[in-house]
């Protein structure tokens, strides 16, 4: 379905910022406060994910103060869950299309602009930007999912056009209404793979994936985490979401592959910061562990659990 028809064309060309937030006003503050996107944005959506009742408070009033649009969830619900109730609210202010951005990175206007400018050439696409960390080396610029065997590593330029690669959650652009058409985020990944989980979809609805070099965003990852190195919570989102991926969309074509492939992707996950790390941290393993077998027998809801509240959405 082409998200290029009369029903957008009547949508007012209004562009909302949706924001998901987790113990990140600290962060909102300093950064999206003193950003300069209030000069290409026609919206500015928060979506607060519970962590406290403190944080709470104070991204209330970090909204209010901005004039900022708060949606409030009952509880955490993850990234793509986040996203999905911004967009919904993007959608009751009138707004055509949604800029998602991590709330440890940063876009300036004319990189925005000219993922507008991709958008409205081809409004079935989602548009990402290369994407760097502070120290300017590059985080993202495409990449590509091996469905033969449920591994992901950096997209080479030829590539990028290909049917394998997918666009990261950090940050992108896209209208509301061909978000409406792909059906959003699953909300059964909590975090982790919802990303390659959309693109996919995404592909599979007649939609493009276009990665612009010549915009550019910043993100530190992990820095909504605290501390260093990876959390038992990254490790087991990623072995389990791996293996929901391959049963949710790839039924048993390559579903035995992925599987055959888990322990040494388990390790590489678990291991990922250095194997120093693993020694500090021995229950990473066990994460890795219990993911792999929550991914491949467990249901496909991402559990509820105490442990969740920790859980860190990027």
């Amino acid at each position: 379905m082409n998200a290029s028809g009369d029903d957008a064309a009547a949508t007012p060309d209004r562009l909302a910022l949706v924001v998901v937030n987790f113990a990140s006003s600290a962060l909102l503050a300093e950064g999206l406060v003193h950003s300069e996107l209030h000069a290409v944005v026609d919206e500015v959506v928060i979506v607060d994910n519970p962590s406290s009742d403190e944080e709470s408070s104070r991204i209330r009033e970090l909204c209010s103060a901005n004039e900022w649009d708060l949606v409030e969830l009952p509880r955490n619900e993850g990234f793509g869950a986040g996203i999905n109730a911004g967009v919904n609210r993007a959608r009751d202010l009138d707004c055509a299309r949604v800029l998602a951005l991590n709330p440890d990175a940063t876009i300036d206007p004319d990189s925005v602009r000219v993922l507008l400018q991709a958008s409205r050439a081809n409004p079935g696409a989602l548009v990402g930007p290369r994407i760097v960390r502070s120290d300017g080396t590059t985080w993202f610029s495409g990449a590509v999912l091996d469905p033969e065997n449920g591994t992901t590593r950096r997209a080479r330029p030829d590539e990028l056009d290909g049917d394998r690669t997918w666009q990261t959650g950090a940050c992108f652009l896209a209208t509301i209404a061909m978000w409406d058409v792909v059906g959003g985020f699953d909300d059964d990944y909590f975090m982790y793979w919802e990303d390659l989980d959309l693109s996919w979809r995404w592909r599979a609805a007649d939609g493009a994936l276009v990665l612009r070099a010549d915009a550019t965003a910043v993100h530190d990852a992990g820095g909504t985490q605290s501390g260093s190195g990876k959390s038992s919570l990254y490790v087991y989102f990623n072995c389990r979401n791996r293996l929901l991926f391959a049963r949710k969309r790839l039924a048993s074509t390559y579903g035995l592959r992925w599987w055959r492939g888990s322990i040494a992707y388990a390790w590489s996950v678990a291991t990922r910061g250095s194997r120093r790390m693993l020694a500090r941290h021995p229950l990473l393993l066990w994460s890795a562990f219990r993911g792999t077998l929550a991914g491949a027998f467990g249901p496909f809801a991402a559990p509820r659990t105490k442990a969740l509240a920790s859980a860190r959405n990027t």
